[in-house]
């Protein structure tokens, strides 16, 4: 279970191949009859920021997360009460800044669900018979689908207002072909500019682009021209057009008067990192990486192939998938000088666009954190050596902190480190100290941290089948047991909470303190 607000990081190198193996062989235009599996989870898919801008700004002060229940789903807002949600728990996004949501319960083949938009203390419905949804990156906008026609496979779609609770058509023959993965129409993050395709002509496979800005008449964009990505106000729009003959495409990018071809071909699925505000965009393409800045000419990214950017924790991305593509959308205005998922290892991005490999650094890319000022970079290596080292610094040496390390994890600023040995010790850092030791018999993959904070939660004497006793160890001190927490199953946090789940399907919830008290039952 990974509710809403949990930490991840995607392994988007291993999505990439997988979905391109299956499809190399195929027309592009036939991508969209293909049935991707989607794995239900029930939380939107979180990424941690880097940070070169205002720290204060960027840190994820809000969370919403889901549980399923039996015909329900129990909603939590922040350290509000909880509040339910008729229907059976289907999938979900989450606005970037975490404060808004929306939700598809009830789903049921091409009859679609009923969509809710969710805040941190309410929901609404917004329709029903809904196929298919995109949340803005702010949680201003909703596009959906509705109204499948299966012959034609064409269906309605429609934007929603959060702020105001309008709906408003924007066109009844989109074409929609049943699967999620590859949409066919984007929403720009301040939710008011959509890019959709229409016209569709399923004997010849054929449609034609459309770009609405701010409620205005749509543009037409092109015959086979599917919009990806739109900025607010249509100021950068990235779009893919595919040859006539459906076996390939290319990726563009407009800006302006210009229009610049990044990508000449490609085929299957391909992964894009965005800017906050769409200005910047980094690719793979031909086992190479690019950067475009400001809708102009790709530049080549040297020393090693990018597979993503690490971020601080606490900080708050999105992940979305529209046509062929995987898009994570980063809370950063740059792309230089940030550190980044490489093919080699973990690497650092300079001012002339060179990826130099930081020493001794791990492909794993669940064992490194980075501070909030990008300052400190703490990681384990393939060998279990945890280490740390200022990224920014041009030939800096490591500092090893310990070695035989499972796993860890670091307060905002990585002033406090906390991590687990291969003998399931739990040991503390402060700074350049020593490390002490708080606990034996404990689960690495089992430890909470406060957002704001230097109290750790974590697991003792955990067994697969009953669970373990929750303590807790404030800045490093003796552990204290929290009363009654006894067969606890999973353990996490999010920015605004720290949860339990029992073996009893309890789920606890504290406010980031050792104050526990029942949240639900029943629910997963």
């Amino acid at each position: 279970m990974q509710p809403a607000g949990y930490d991840a990081k995607p392994d988007t190198g291993n999505a990439k191949s997988g979905f391109t193996k299956k499809i190399k062989d195929l027309p592009l235009k036939k991508i969209l009859t293909i049935a991707v599996p989607l794995v239900i989870i029930i939380v939107a898919l979180i990424i941690a920021i880097p940070l070169v801008i205002n720290p204060s700004n960027s840190a994820v002060k809000d969370n919403i997360t889901f549980f399923r229940g039996d015909g329900v789903v129990v909603v939590s807002g922040n350290n509000n009460p909880k509040f339910s949600i008729r229907g059976d728990f289907e999938s979900t996004q989450t606005s970037i800044d975490g404060s808004k949501a929306v939700i598809l319960t009830d789903a049921w083949g091409n009859s679609g669900g009923t969509l809710w938009f969710v805040t941190t203390s309410d929901s609404v419905k917004i329709a029903d018979d809904v196929l298919e949804f995109q949340l803005s990156d702010s949680g201003s906008g909703v596009i959906y689908f509705t109204d499948y026609n299966s012959r034609n496979d064409t269906a309605s779609l429609y934007l929603y207002d959060t702020s105001s609770k309008k709906t408003s058509l924007i066109t009844e023959e989109t074409m929609y072909q049943g699967y999620y993965d590859q949409s066919s129409a984007c929403i720009s993050p301040n939710g008011k500019t959509v890019g959709y395709v229409s016209n569709y002509d399923s004997r010849n496979d054929e449609f034609t682009g459309y770009l609405s800005v701010d409620g205005k008449a749509p543009e037409k964009l092109g015959i086979n021209t599917v919009a990806i990505a739109v900025s607010d106000g249509g100021k950068y729009l990235y779009y893919a057009k595919l040859d006539d003959d459906g076996y390939g495409g290319s990726l563009h990018v407009r800006s302006g008067h210009n229009d610049i071809k990044l990508m000449p071909d490609f085929s299957g699925f391909i992964h894009l990192s965005l800017s906050r505000d769409y200005s910047q965009i980094v690719f793979s393409y031909q086992d190479k990486s690019f950067l475009s800045r400001n809708g102009g000419e790709r530049e080549r990214i040297g020393g090693a192939a990018i597979d993503g950017f690490l971020t601080p924790r606490g900080m708050r991305g999105r992940y979305m998938k529209s046509f062929s593509s995987g898009i994570t959308v980063y809370r950063i205005n740059s792309f230089v000088n940030q550190v980044a998922f490489s093919d080699e290892g973990l690497a650092y991005i300079d001012n002339s666009l060179e990826a130099s490999r930081i020493s001794n650094s791990s492909d794993n890319y669940y064992s490194a954190e980075i501070s909030n000022n990008g300052k400190t970079l703490l990681y384990i290596n393939n060998s279990g050596r945890l280490s740390a080292i200022d990224p920014t610094v041009p030939y800096a040496e490591r500092r090893e902190l310990a070695r035989n390390v499972q796993g860890f994890i670091a307060t905002n600023d990585a002033s406090s480190i906390y991590y687990v040995n291969e003998d399931d010790e739990l040991w503390y850092i402060k700074g350049n100290g020593q490390p002490v030791k708080i606990s034996d018999d404990v689960s690495y993959r089992r430890i909470a941290l406060q957002y704001n904070g230097n109290k750790v939660f974590f697991l003792a004497d955990y067994g697969s089948r009953r669970g373990g006793e929750l303590f807790y160890s404030d800045n490093g001190d003796r552990r204290v047991r929290v009363p009654g927490a006894d067969e606890v199953m999973e353990l996490w946090s999010t920015p605004t909470n720290i949860f339990f789940k029992t073996y009893d399907d309890e789920i606890f919830r504290s406010n980031g303190n050792e104050m526990f008290y029942l949240f639900a039952e029943g629910v997963d």
